[in-house]
């Protein structure tokens, strides 16, 4: 018998679930009919990715005779819901979506808002993505076959099969959820992740943005692989269940500016880059060629979103190039720029011809002209020439409902064990051995993340095991892992990289224990291999906010980590998580070691991490923070000279917005807010 599937563990031990054979991964396409009596009657359509293989049909319900059709559509949805997860377990099958028409959708939509749709059941709880698309079949297996060939088209050929595609349209913008054709979650489901006093402001404040009809438009580098696309899907999806439309354009991407704005750009700006790598002149030209053909091509004309948005959001340096023709074009619309990794202003201050000074001074000449900045809680990210009038602090979130956070059950957490291990051997990975414990890094393979610092800890750690006599069912493995991005042109060197410091001699012992993936797109896998650690480490050099720490402590998995830039804002010491000084691998071990051989130590960090942490850090706090800014930058009207305009601080009501403080306190003066 397969697992409970309604038994969801917050933080499986690696060895809970066991399933001989890994589920036959499966598309559903379901459709209902209610007949003149109030009969419902289902169809079930089972299709393999390439053709339909299957079809089931058969009576639901007998509903009351008062009973509207949308009323006896819902309640045969929820039957169905069961029908289909008994179906899935029962056959053996990964039910990887379910397509239905957008007729059935719309339904159970319109009964009321206020309780769990059955399509943010079947996410939830069978990990399925549902896929609502018009169907025309003239009965309702017609229309459930219909449904899932369509929906089918949408996902991305790499395996696991449930990927969607990345689906970039007219003026390159961003159609999330394909233009919300795949509907995840209800607006219930959010609201049950906040309190309700931080609901009740939510109201207010999106009430205030919705009867000011404000156009807002979010500019940057790549849909899909990195923090600020993951950010952007979910803030996107919340807004638009709030009936809030807001638009997000990315640049045509170009390896030879990737190239740029990765290694001299971003290293640069963290210091992470060799000493002597600096930005060229010829570089600067070509990065404000391809920014000027980005803006010329797509966004500047009279129906581009630089002439019809109210306010723009340019989402790091990547984008900032298009920042002047926003002035020249349209000078009344009011420019944030979100900066989302540790700038090191002290090396900038302290080294004024260094490559730090030499790549912050070409960026601000297009920074300067934006009139808000937006930095994650560390003073230090911000350089010293911009104005701190006009500085506001706003940390990175993840979202609690998606890929990364849903609690995932055994069913579905055999399923992506088998699939990581599939991904390892397709790399010449070694495989991980679901039935002892492991320690996790998940992060992008960036010089950055302090990759050898992990590999290096983990050694100690083995020697001082083996030293001890650990039984080798004791000893954890290591597993290094994270997703690729099309601007991070890094990721394939540093990933080599690491597979070369596994062949060193001294790793001989225990290179069979060390797992290092890069992994396709699929939220789901992170959120598994996440969920089954012991320990999850975050040794980066250099870091903005690191939303995997978040996500850690959600799943009450202990963190071991640097105090490298916003990390330690995100841990209480010794308390939810540990802190090392960078660098201090022999610390790291250390702590690992108890962490491991003190279980009373593990539980008590682990019941911690989930009970202290906030809602600031999630998606509903960070739309908050975000439509209070749309709302108060917006105010003040007529053309503005960016951050050097002293006229332009946006005092408010009851506050400032700038000044160094977080939005979220700004929020809180204005509407009161008192949980």
């Amino acid at each position: 018998m397969p697992p409970n599937p309604d038994h969801v563990p917050c933080a499986p031990p690696a060895r809970r679930f066991s399933i001989a054979h890994i589920p036959q991964p499966v598309y559903l396409g379901v459709d209902i009919e209610i007949s003149d009596d109030n009969t419902s009657q289902y169809s079930i359509s089972v299709h393999d990715g390439s053709y339909t293989t299957d079809f089931y049909t058969g009576q639901l319900l007998k509903h009351d005779e008062d009973a509207t059709r949308e009323e006896c559509t819902v309640d045969a949805l929820a039957r169905l819901r069961e029908i289909v997860l008994a179906f899935s377990t029962t056959q053996h099958y990964k039910v990887q979506i379910i397509a239905c028409s957008k007729r059935l959708a719309d339904a159970s939509l319109q009964v009321d808002i206020n309780k769990e749709t059955a399509m943010s059941s079947f996410w939830k709880e069978l990990d399925a993505i549902p896929f609502c698309v018009k169907t025309h079949g003239e009965t309702s297996d017609e229309r459930a076959s219909s449904a899932v060939r369509k929906s089918v088209m949408w996902l991305s050929p790499q395996y696991p099969g449930n990927i969607p595609r990345v689906s970039v349209g007219f003026k390159h913008e961003v159609d999330f959820d394909f233009d919300n054709i795949i509907h995840l979650v209800d607006l219930f489901d959010y609201k049950q992740t906040v309190c309700a006093e931080t609901w009740r402001v939510w109201e207010e404040i999106s009430s205030e943005f919705k009867e000011r009809n404000l156009r807002v438009s979010y500019f940057n580098s790549t849909p899909q692989g990195g923090g600020v696309a993951l950010m952007r899907h979910a803030l996107l999806r919340f807004l638009h269940l709030n009936g809030i439309k807001v638009h997000w354009y990315v640049s045509r991407p170009k390896p030879e500016v990737f190239d740029i704005t990765k290694r001299k750009f971003h290293n640069v700006l963290q210091g992470v880059a060799h000493p002597d790598v600096c930005l060229t002149e010829e570089e600067k030209q070509i990065f404000t060629d391809w920014s000027d053909d980005n803006a010329n091509r797509f966004w500047v004309d009279n129906k581009g979103p630089i002439l019809n948005s109210d306010v723009i959001v340019i989402d790091d340096p990547q984008l900032s190039g298009i920042i002047p023709h926003i002035k020249k074009h349209a000078p009344n619309v009011r420019i944030i720029f979100r900066s989302h990794i540790e700038m090191r202003a002290d090396l900038i201050r302290e080294y004024p011809e260094g490559p730090q000074a030499e790549t912050w001074n070409f960026l601000w000449n297009f920074i300067q002209h934006a009139d808000l900045f937006v930095s994650h809680p560390i003073k230090n990210f911000v350089p010293d020439v911009v104005p701190r009038r006009n500085v506001v602090q706003l940390p990175a979130c993840t979202d609690p409902l998606d890929g990364l956070n849903k609690p995932l059950n055994g069913w579905c957490m055999a399923y992506y064990r088998g699939v990581f291990n599939r991904v390892c051997v397709d790399q010449g990975a070694m495989e991980v051995n679901w039935h002892r414990p492991y320690i996790v890094q998940v992060a992008r393979f960036d010089p950055s993340k302090g990759i050898p610092d992990v590999l290096e800890s983990y050694r100690l750690l083995r020697e001082r095991m083996e030293a001890e006599g650990w039984e080798e069912y004791t000893i954890p493995q290591l597993v290094i892992c994270g997703h690729g991005s099309i601007d991070d042109p890094d990721g394939t060197i540093i990933y080599e990289q690491t597979h070369e410091v596994t062949q060193n001699a001294s790793f001989a012992n225990i290179t069979e224990d060390i797992i290092v993936a890069r992994l396709p797109p699929s939220d789901q896998l992170l959120d598994m291999i996440m969920s089954g650690a012991h320990v999850a480490l975050q040794l980066s050099h250099r870091e903005g906010f690191e939303v995997k720490v978040t996500e850690a402590l959600a799943k009450g998995v202990p963190v071991v980590a640097y105090k490298a830039g916003g990390i330690p804002l995100q841990i209480k010491e010794e308390e939810t998580g540990f802190l090392v000084p960078i660098g201090d691998v022999v610390g790291v071990a250390e702590i690992l070691f108890k962490l491991f051989s003190d279980s009373e130590l593990h539980e008590r960090i682990s019941t911690a991490a989930k009970e202290n942490l906030t809602e600031e850090y999630f998606t509903v706090w960070n739309a908050m923070s975000w439509l209070h800014m749309f709302n108060e930058i917006s105010r003040i009207p007529g053309p503005s000279e960016g951050l050097l305009d002293e006229e332009a601080t946006f005092e408010r009501n009851s506050g400032t917005l700038g000044n160094e403080v977080r939005v979220c306190d700004t929020w809180k003066e204005k509407y009161n807010y008192n949980p």
